[in-house]
């Protein structure tokens, strides 16, 4: 959906594959566990706010309340985030604002600073918070010349848009585990449909679609020609006209006859101002369906919007040239 991947000089350096985590200050042993501090007897309590460790090395504070009933990310999954960095003084030395698209990273996989993976794993969907991290659990002693000193205390203010959780590789499951994993997939993104939280449901349907992609069997075929309707039904409410068209298309190479697909990619070419495509698939729809009132409906207001942008070109073209 747009997103865009960070590899330079950025929140992404701040990995092992660049060499600059502060895991090479204190070693990777507890980072994982540390996502969950444990405190006396086993029992294990979880600050959000605050000192997230107890011993001064991040510092939470909330500016912005996120989605409680939501959760938390849980380590492996997929975050998509903005973030500002500052020094103490200050002075900006990075933001994923300054660039297109979100920054991605998975909580717990060592990837980004122990500050981040910590974090992050405490927010809420939509939440926004400054962490501030210590130079052990940010870029060590040695820091991250130019831009950032040896022994550098940073402030991030994070905010959380999603996260997307770890799922088993396509490459490592049976065809009969992928078809299940596909129909789990989509009841979650029926679910999300109808609480009308339509980009989890795209994404939803989207992933789903992607492990019985390129299947053999009926039911396979079936499910990933589910998926990509309601895609593209979902991509209708929230007014993503060439994603839905896409959509659409790529349906009707597996069913030529899906009357949905037709009057799905025909609402949305109206709106991209595609208007002979789109009468032609809306008179495909009414083929299949010719009962369907909302069909024909569609079809009048196709030919009232073509009709209005030739007036508009005509005026248009009159001042220019009268």
């Amino acid at each position: 959906m747009g997103e865009h991947e960070h590899g330079h000089t950025e929140i992404a350096e701040h990995g092992h594959e660049h060499g600059h985590s502060c895991c090479d200050e204190h070693g990777c042993h507890a980072h994982e566990r540390e996502l969950t501090h444990e405190h006396g007897h086993g029992e294990k309590t979880e600050k959000t706010e605050g000192d997230l460790l107890g011993d001064g090395g991040i510092i939470k504070t909330i500016v912005r309340k996120g989605d409680a009933e939501g959760g938390k990310p849980p380590v492996g999954a997929e975050v998509r985030v903005h973030y500002v960095g500052t020094l103490m003084d200050g002075e900006k030395f990075d933001s994923s604002r300054d660039r297109p698209g979100f920054f991605k990273f998975d909580i717990g996989r060592q990837r980004v600073i122990k500050g981040w993976d910590v974090g992050v794993s405490t927010m809420h969907k939509g939440e926004v918070a400054i962490l501030e991290c210590r130079h052990d659990y940010a870029y060590g002693a040695h820091g991250h010349p130019p831009t950032i000193p040896g022994g550098a205390t940073l402030k991030f203010e994070v905010e959380l848009f999603d996260w997307k959780e770890a799922r088993k590789q396509k490459s490592d499951m049976s065809a009969a585990e992928r078809v299940t994993e596909a129909a789990a997939l989509k009841a979650k993104g029926t679910d999300a449909f109808k609480a009308k939280k339509w980009a989890d449901a795209q994404e939803l349907y989207h992933d789903a679609g992607e492990y019985v992609d390129g299947e053999g069997g009926d039911e396979a075929r079936a499910l990933l020609l589910s998926c990509l309707l309601n895609q593209a039904q979902c991509a209708l409410a929230q007014s993503e006209w060439a994603p839905a068209a896409a959509a659409c298309t790529r349906a009707l190479a597996l069913d030529a006859a899906s009357m949905k697909a037709y009057f799905r990619r025909g609402k949305a070419r109206v709106e991209l101002g595609e208007f002979d495509d789109a009468k032609a698939d809306l008179r495909e729809a009414a083929k299949l369906d010719p009962k369907s009132r909302e069909v024909r409906e569609a079809i009048a207001e196709a030919k009232a919007r073509a009709e209005k942008a030739k007036a508009n070109d005509k005026a248009m073209y009159s001042k220019m040239f009268g």
